[in-house]
């Protein structure tokens, strides 16, 4: 079979011998025209580029774009092959496999359906050396049975049964896979989720939804149970199944039927808990593993992730033989009278709800046929389309492809109409492409908009006549907006060369150029003399001759580089004026002439002008017309409202799935991410489902027809929201774990208890040991063990201290009035620092590093607070003890602190105690972070990481997560250089990786540094945080890409399901200790450091970006 032949390669036949992509196109232009039109043949892309090329050699990206986009071939390459998808997708019910009830097939030839759909569209429907999956593979036979055996095992979402010889045979493409090291896999023991030992963490808000714990790789399973749970009719069904005994001449017992009833008896417990637990996610452990029996491959690699589509189809197939096996749903009509009426034929729940029909009409080699198809999940390609609307007219109007069958030249296509839709409408959105060189699959990630509510009318066969109608009209609709826009363009890009203007600007440039005036007039005499010079112009060169070098030269401008040569050159005319650079005017011109150009370009532009804006209401009238072709009442009557959307992060081989599902009663869309469910947005939901968002785009699209859902009112919701709508089985399955839970919580409840009242015996106890010690206040300092942080605090501004006693200690007071006098001006001046200079010097100079009480007024302390610190940094003052006055100044200090302390009270005591606290934290904060940023300036990032993320995260207790920024270090700027650290220990594990056959450094970096650091990023509040990590996972996310040695494949399998893990709590790493004598001399290495950092602009880097 061939194809047409294409106008593209009959434009630029006689240029084939050249290869212009390769040779004068980089790698990035390629990228763009194949992202942008979905075409990979890099023949068919240098025909489009040579086909673009002016006369110069250069061509516009976006005229090649709209060649492919336009062109005729690559157009029914798409159309064939999303027809042929939608055929080969929906499941083929046979007597061997699905019972004669759920396809009813009429053919008016002998051609059967399968044959005709698999010779039409063969030929052409992919990419070089790229298999999409849901359509034919090359030639290669091996993959083409492969794909093909899959294909057939699951034929659409909710598709029929298949055998367990075809089960075994859809295996060899997961079995290839798995041989390639190109899926995630992940040890069975390895632990996915650990609960929280506190149970209030897991303790459920009230009559919020309750979430799914991932127990390894199963988010896939969460996002498709909340979306089908979520769906009240189908929730009613199964937590109503009853578990009959088998009729005598119905079950035999089969293990496949005694799978099914185990799997919808745990179906029923988990759904019980996700109405009435008190938990905020409960464990869906016993239904995964049933699953995973089921998906488990030849290979072993049950724990990989699951495709979303496999998963449903599997679910509810399940479901459905489930329902018909014990016959759950009574019905009374006969096989036989289900044949009879395609529409009464449909009895089992599950089929009814899920399960929709389409007729499939046209020509194979020249004979008709005609087929009805039932199908459940509904494949739209994604490459190429705009929208769900463009991708399903594609995969429904008629698409031909011209085939040579022998001498003779046959004609064949098909068109789809829908014959009955079900109540929830599910698209599968195609977002895999095989690789056949790599042998592995690829993701697409181009973008697809989807609506909140979607009309299908027009793809209903009710509405045939009115469909093709109105197709024929919108095709010539469509052909006079081409036409309309490519006159516009004439006029918005007008010229010949690369850089085109819009012609009404070349107008008024020319007219503004006319009007111009220069400071002198040329006379005609000179005018003529100039005009009648024999100048004789060639190409541009690199030598200049001696006359060029004597003649006067011109200011530099963008001028031209023209040499000159073989003629006399005429004097050049200095420039007027060297001081000013004036526009450029003519050399001469008349009043006349001026007066009849004037009128001529006014009158031109003016003419340019209204034809322009005549196109562009005309252009805007179509468009109009084109979009709303649909939209009047006629055409609006099957209104499928979006209930969920299927999000995939990452890449083929690995990723995560989370769900928006619509919440009918509030009205709002949330968010389903394992175990967390959030209030989201529509905002939101399209920025990471349409596609082109990172790597996150929609997989799986749920539309409801809210009319003929049952239990969709809101009164029926609220009552499907509370334990009443339980089975009694299940009302006290639930209440027992609710009590087992409530059970867990006041145990938990009594522990706490029990060690706060320790805590607070020993605390009692230590404060009464305290004051029976107060009487030797002053001897503090002297006590064995670790000096308190009182003393330490005090040495560090000693020296300020002890200048501010010297001030006074030669007047003739008392001694209490030289310490009162001392401590007043101390804190005065300090006061001033703390309130005044702190802020403006940050962060090159932190002052509060000096001294405490600078800490404490720039963070606003109570002002006793502050006067009793000053007063300790006199009575912890040793060098006062030199002399007898000093000996009384410190005494008296002494006397002053006790005071204190009886007059404020324990209160006020415990808060000067929780300053030191806060500031000996502060202290330690500063000390890893200049840690890290000396390693940092030595490019030591592996050093550095470590400290400034340590760091970070004690800043995060020092500032209350930044609610108290005054309390810490910039969190900007810490976020700045753990970033940088981490984006250059990632680039340099990348290069490893690709480069060097030993990744065990690659590996060390990874595991060590990178993926413990990296969840932070996620949660640090700043979206350059999350960008970067982002991009960090896309760099590892590029080598599924490329041809790896199987060991760096199973390294590249492990790392990158743990980049992929949902954030949760982040974990920190083990702390350093840090002693009181690391913490001396910390103001001067933080002064040295950022001088160094500010000096190198690291620093105006980290506060600006």
């Amino acid at each position: 079979m061939t194809v047409e032949q294409s106008t593209l390669p009959r434009r630029v036949a006689q240029q084939r011998n050249s290869d212009p992509a390769s040779e004068k196109n980089n790698a990035s232009s390629l990228k763009v025209i194949k992202e942008r039109t979905g075409v990979e043949d890099i023949h068919i892309i240098n025909e489009a580029i040579s086909a673009c090329r002016t006369e110069d050699g250069a061509y516009k990206l976006e005229d090649v774009i709209n060649t492919l986009q336009a062109d005729d071939t690559v157009r029914k390459l798409r159309t064939s092959k999303f027809v042929k998808d939608v055929v080969d997708a929906v499941p083929k019910f046979t007597n061997e496999s699905k019972p004669p009830a759920k396809t009813t097939s009429t053919s008016t030839s002998t051609t059967d359906a399968t044959t005709t759909s698999s010779s039409t569209h063969a030929t052409n429907t992919a990419p070089s050396g790229v298999i999409d999956l849901t359509s034919e593979p090359p030639d290669s036979e091996d993959i083409q049975k492969a794909i093909a055996a899959s294909l057939h095992e699951t034929p659409g979402i909710l598709g029929g049964q298949v055998t367990k010889e075809e089960q075994d045979i859809s295996r060899v493409l997961e079995a290839s896979l798995a041989e390639s090291k190109a899926g995630t896999k992940r040890k069975r023991g390895d632990l996915w989720f650990v609960d929280p030992l506190n149970p209030h963490e897991r303790k459920r808000s009230e009559k919020w939804p309750v979430g799914l714990k991932n127990v390894g790789n199963t988010c896939w399973f969460s996002a498709v149970i909340q979306s089908l749970f979520h769906l009240r009719q189908f929730r009613h069904l199964v937590l109503n199944f009853q578990f009959h005994q088998p009729t005598e001449d119905g079950v035999d017992g089969s293990p496949v039927d005694n799978r099914n009833l185990l799997f919808m008896k745990e179906l029923r417990s988990l759904f019980g808990l996700l109405v009435g637990s008190s938990k905020k996610y409960v464990d869906p452990s016993k239904a995964v593993e049933i699953l995973k029996e089921a998906f488990s491959s030849p290979t072993g690699a049950s724990d990989s992730q699951q495709d979303v589509s496999e998963f449903q189809h599997k679910l509810l197939e399940w479901l459905e033989d489930a329902f018909k096996v014990y016959k759950n749903k009574p019905s009374t009509s006969s096989s036989e009278e289900r044949k009879s009426d395609c529409d009464k034929e449909i009895k089992s729940p599950v089929v009814d709800l899920f399960y929709g029909q389409f007729k499939a009409e046209g020509i194979n080699e020249g004979k008709g046929f005609l087929n009805v198809e039932t199908f459940g999940q509904f494949p739209l390609q994604v490459s190429g389309f705009r929208d769900i609307h463009e991708s399903l007219e594609a995969a429904t109007s008629p698409g031909e492809i011209e085939a040579v069958s022998s001498d003779v030249t046959q004609k064949s296509g098909q068109e789809l109409w829908f014959t009955r839709l079900p109540p929830v409408l599910t698209f599968e959105l195609s977002r895999f492409q095989f690789n056949q060189q790599l042998g592995r699959p690829e993701k697409i990630h181009n973008k697809i908009e989807f609506p909140q509510v979607i009309y299908m009318d027009r793809y209903m066969e009710r509405n045939q006549s009115i469909t093709r109608q109105r197709r024929e009209d919108g095709k010539k609709l469509k052909e006079q907006l081409k036409l309309l826009k490519a006159k516009l363009d004439k006029f918005l890009r007008y010229g010949s060369g690369n850089k085109r203007v819009p012609l009404q600007d070349v107008l008024q440039y020319a007219l503004e150029f006319a009007q111009s005036k220069g400071s002198g007039e040329t006379t005609t005499a000179t005018l003529s003399t100039s005009l009648n010079q024999d100048v004789d112009m060639e190409s541009p060169r690199t030598t200049v001759s001696s006359d060029d070098k004597a003649s006067p030269r011109l200011p530099t401008c963008d001028l031209p580089d023209v040499a000159m040569s073989s003629y006399t050159r005429s004097p050049i005319r200095p420039p007027r004026s060297l001081d000013t650079v004036t526009s450029p005017s003519p050399r001469h011109v008349g009043e006349n002439e001026l007066t009849v150009l004037e009128d001529c370009l006014h009158r031109w532009r003016t003419e340019v002008e209204m034809d322009v804006r005549e196109l562009q209401e005309n252009i805007a009238s179509l468009e109009e017309k084109v979009s709303g072709m649909y939209s009047d009442e006629t055409m609006m009557k099957f209104p499928y409202h979006l209930h969920a959307v299927l999000v995939h992060e990452g890449q083929a081989a690995s990723g995560h799935y989370w769900a928006y599902i619509y919440d009918l009663i509030h009205e709002k869309w949330l968010k389903f991410n394992d175990i967390t469910v959030t209030e989201s947005s529509w905002e939101e939901l399209e920025k990471e489902g349409v596609g082109g968002y990172h790597n996150a785009s929609a997989y799986c699209l749920m539309y409801v027809d809210r009319s003929r859902l049952q239990c969709n009112d809101v009164a029926s919701a609220q009552h499907l929201e509370t334990m009443d709508c339980l089975p009694s089985d299940l009302s006290k399955m639930v209440t027992e774990d609710n009590r087992a839970f409530a059970k867990e919580i006041e145990l938990w409840n009594e522990d706490q208890a029990r060690k706060t009242a320790e805590a607070e015996a020993k605390a009692a106890a230590e404060k009464k040991m305290v004051k029976s010690q107060s009487t030797a206040y002053t001897q503090t300092s002297q006590l064995s063990g670790r000096p308190s942080l009182h003393v330490v605090h005090a040495q560090i501004s000693s020296q300020e201290t002890l200048k501010a006693v010297n001030n006074n200690i030669d007047l003739q007071i008392s001694p209490d009035k030289i310490l009162l006098q001392s401590v007043n001006q101390e804190l005065k001046r300090l006061s001033s620092l703390g309130s005044e200079h702190v802020q403006e010097l940050l962060p090159q100079d932190d002052l509060r590093l000096k001294h405490m009480l600078i800490y404490m007024v720039f963070n606003r302390a109570d002002i006793k607070l502050q006067q009793w610190t000053g007063l300790e940094q006199f009575s912890y003052l040793k060098h006062l003890e030199q002399s007898e006055k000093g000996r009384a100044i410190r005494s008296a200090a002494n006397e002053f602190v006790l005071r204190y302390q009886k007059e404020c009270g324990l209160e006020l005591e415990r808060r000067l105690e929780e300053w030191h606290n806060k500031y000996h934290l502060f202290r330690e904060v500063v000390y890893l972070f200049v840690k890290g940023l000396e390693a940092f300036s030595k490019e030591r990032f592996a050093e550095a990481l470590p400290y400034i993320d340590q760091a970070w995260h004690y800043n995060s207790d020092c500032s209350v997560n930044g609610k108290y920024e005054h309390f810490g270090v910039n969190r900007k700027m810490m976020a700045y250089f753990r970033r940088t650290c981490l984006h250059s220990l990632n680039t340099s594990a990348t290069e490893q990786f690709e480069s060097e056959e030993d990744i065990s450094e690659a590996l060390t970096l990874m595991n060590s540094l990178i993926l413990p650091t990296l969840p932070a990023l996620f949660t640090s509040g700043y979206t350059e945080d999350v960008s970067a990590a982002e991009e960090m996972r896309e760099k590892w996310c590029a080598f599924l890409g490329e041809q790896l040695s199987d060991s760096k494949i199973d390294k590249l399998q492990d790392f990158l399901s743990k980049l992929f893990e949902p954030p949760t709590e982040v974990k920190r790493q083990c702390s350093q200790h840090i002693r009181n004598s690391d913490l001396s001399d910390l103001y001067t290495r933080y002064k040295l450091i950022m001088d160094e950092l500010h000096k190198s602009g690291e620093l105006k880097k980290a506060i600006s970006c």
